[in-house]
């Protein structure tokens, strides 16, 4: 630690935490040790330099915060306020920030709060062989007779069954591509498709054998845009082309 003694200064002028500036210096010297928030915290300790007199008081980070806030506008978190309060100069922690955000702009916090989901949305993921089933249809060639459907599993992304028709139909599509993948492969716990009626027969079969799947806690069967059906949508381009 003592070869970075300048780096230390300047991060700790900067205002940040031991835990930030192992991180700096672990990614700058990947195969060095003992560059730790613990041995950061005790070189500190050690050698007089004390973290708390490079930081600023409350109030004086509520100013700063506010004169942001009036000049960049409500939308900024916590770690946006930070850069871009660092980038104008000022040593500001994420903690700090964030519990000043709360006072000075209070009302346009809970909205942060409110709409986190939308602008954090949860990656997609499927546990196990089975949790969710995608099917889809593809019209591209409708108008020389040939619709493609297909049935993708999300944990794998196999595809269970496909078939080609000349418009879609509900019996096909039960028959040809549900059915044969229930018979091989077993019972899904959900079932994924948009909100075409192409699929009412198959959504009706799972619904009624619903008993049957590994996880009753699941939703049978799920509709939404196709936009949000990103599995077997991904495959699509493939068929296309």
């Amino acid at each position: 630690v003592n070869a970075h003694y300048q780096r230390l200064a300047a991060l700790l002028r900067d205002g940040r935490s031991y835990g930030e500036i192992s991180n700096s210096l672990s990614r700058d010297h990947p195969a060095q040790r003992g560059l730790s928030a613990e041995n950061i915290r005790r070189y500190f300790t050690e050698n007089g330099l004390n973290p708390m007199a490079h930081r600023m008081g409350r109030t004086q980070l509520r100013q700063h915060v506010a004169s942001a806030v009036s000049q960049v506008g409500p939308t900024y978190g916590r770690r946006m306020m930070t850069g871009y309060l660092r980038a104008s100069g000022v040593p500001a922690t994420e903690r700090g920030v964030r519990d000043v955000l709360r006072q000075v702009s209070a009302p346009n916090h809970v909205d942060r709060r409110q709409s986190m989901r939308n602008r954090n949305s949860i990656p997609y993921s499927a546990s196990y062989p089975g949790h969710k089933l995608h099917m889809d249809q593809n019209e591209k060639l409708a108008m020389f007779g040939a619709t493609h459907v297909i049935a993708v599993d999300g944990f794998s992304s196999c595809v269970t069954s496909h078939t080609t028709m000349p418009i879609k139909n509900n019996c096909l599509i039960y028959e040809e591509v549900y059915r044969p993948t229930i018979q091989t492969h077993g019972m899904w716990d959900t079932v994924r498709v948009d909100h075409g009626r192409e699929f009412y027969l198959t959504l009706f079969m799972q619904g009624k054998n619903e008993h049957l799947r590994l996880n009753r806690q699941r939703s049978a069967y799920i509709q939404t845009p196709s936009r949000s059906n990103l599995r077997v949508e991904r495959l699509w381009p493939e068929v296309n082309n």
